[in-house]
């Protein structure tokens, strides 16, 4: 919970307990109204209005009302006042447990020096063909979000989720929740700035690809994100289109998400989905194609900020396996990570010459099942280059996501497992970071050698 929220609260059960506990009304009890209505106008003017505050702004109505009649001095309070008390208790505790059980989502600090910039931007890919559209004329069109080392933090401050009010609804409904559990996710507070001026400091920056999973979003890693960029990386993130929970073009046109437009035979599956990892694996080429351009382009914010010879790529799920396929067939990446991967629909190819770049597989126990898990042990073990299988018990499919802190409930409801959901995702921020300070910077990473220090993570390496 927040400051004025905590303090709201604490204000509205000091005179509920005395209207309990005592028919007389001294003069001082007037003060704490007076109080709550003040956190209130803080509450919505710095942290803002979200509905699970609802009983306790009714509260403070009720309490600013009833002091306007507590100080005519003939008003005496009624006989059962107690049992208006303990009503009012009973909503203080619904006031209070609505905004513990799904609080403002608070992501890990980042650990690095530099502030972080982003933008959003739409890309038209010219040379391919849309194969999950109806016109076959249609071009692959991507909204691709980019975050950087920034100079200062003078711009605005980004939002989570962009088109809450389109998108949240869709996103909500992919996981089988109501939409009200993710009507405040805006209320994060990232500390990114839209389309600041780039960090001059420690350029050209490496590069960072992160492919989203199927149904995602491109800012479902927001937390690895801000850790990387903090610590001198681009990352750069295309939504995927039609694969993803929601695309939203620029120009208006909305696409949710149709399990028949990837999959006609109606379930997902590997060989459906082999094309699926294809389009995505290209997508990843495509946008490294234009960051070159950006490059050398004036006036963008990126140009001469990127050193395209230091590319790492990982990717959550689908997005795991897109991150092998495209390692596979491009030797621009030159390190890959995946976590809780699917590794079923990658071309079979990878099972007679892998990807020869250094890999990290971060997984679940179970690994989306046996299958699954057999085909990404069997590519861990005939890595050419430096390869590390990390298990992390107590996880589930999301935990590799910022979904995990949306709630203290996610346990509850199947979206993540018993470990605590912070405390996962600083682990995994420090294996990521290590791994492609390593691999792409040349810094050395004790975590990359020594045993691990987390109880919940077993690490198999396969060193060359």
């Amino acid at each position: 919970m927040r400051l004025f929220e905590i303090l709201l609260l604490i204000a509205l059960l000091l005179p509920l307990l005395w209207l309990l506990l005592s028919r007389k009304r001294p003069h001082w009890l007037l003060i704490f109204p007076g109080l709550a209505t003040l956190f209130t106008a803080l509450h919505f003017a710095f942290e803002g209005y979200r509905w699970q505050m609802v009983p306790a702004y009714g509260l403070t109505a009720v309490f600013f009302l009833l002091a306007l009649r507590w100080r005519d001095p003939n008003f005496q309070p009624p006989r059962l006042a107690w049992l208006g008390g303990l009503l009012g208790l009973l909503v203080w505790l619904v006031a209070l447990a609505l905004p513990v059980a799904m609080p403002v989502p608070q992501l890990p600090d980042p650990t690095g020096p530099y502030a972080i910039g982003t933008f959003t931007t739409y890309l038209v890919d010219e040379n391919r063909l849309e194969q999950y559209t109806e016109d076959p004329n249609d071009n692959r069109e991507l909204v691709v979000q980019v975050w950087y080392p920034a100079a200062n933090k003078d711009g605005e401050e980004a939002s989570y989720l962009p088109d809450l009010d389109i998108a949240g609804p869709v996103i909500a409904e992919q996981f089988g929740l109501p939409a009200f559990l993710v009507s405040h996710v805006n209320l994060t507070k990232l500390d990114i700035w839209l389309d600041v001026p780039a960090a001059a400091d420690g350029a050209p920056f490496p590069i960072i690809v992160f492919s989203h999973g199927l149904t995602g979003i491109r800012m479902q890693n927001t937390t690895m994100v801000r850790e990387l960029v903090s610590h001198g990386y681009v990352v750069v993130a295309p939504e995927h289109s039609y694969a993803d929970a929601i695309t939203i073009f620029p120009d208006g046109r909305v696409f949710v998400y149709e399990p028949s437009r990837i999959f006609p035979s109606g379930e997902s599956n590997p060989v459906e989905g082999n094309p699926l990892v294809r389009t995505w694996a290209n997508d990843i080429g495509f946008v490294l194609d234009t960051m070159a351009g950006w490059n050398s382009e004036e006036g963008n914010v990126l140009n001469g900020r990127l050193n395209l010879n230091q590319v790492g790529v990982f990717g959550h799920s689908t997005g795991g396996g897109a991150t092998v396929q495209f390692c596979l067939q491009d030797a621009r990446c030159q390190a890959g990570v995946g976590l809780d991967s699917w590794l079923l629909p990658v071309d079979d190819t990878v099972l007679d010459e892998g990807p020869s770049q250094p890999f990290m597989f971060i997984s679940t126990p179970r690994w989306l099942g046996p299958d699954n898990q057999a085909r990404g042990q069997a590519i861990f073990n005939d890595l050419t280059a430096d390869g590390y299988n990390l298990t992390l018990d107590h996880t589930q499919h999301y935990d590799f996501t910022d979904l995990a802190l949306l709630s203290p409930l996610t346990p509850q409801l199947g979206l993540s497992g018993s470990i605590d959901s912070a405390y996962s995702l600083n682990i995994q921020n420090e294996y990521l970071l290590a791994f492609f300070d390593h691999y792409l910077r040349s810094k050395p990473a004790d975590l990359l050698t020594e045993p691990s220090p987390y109880p919940e993570l077993t690490i198999t390496r396969n060193l060359q």
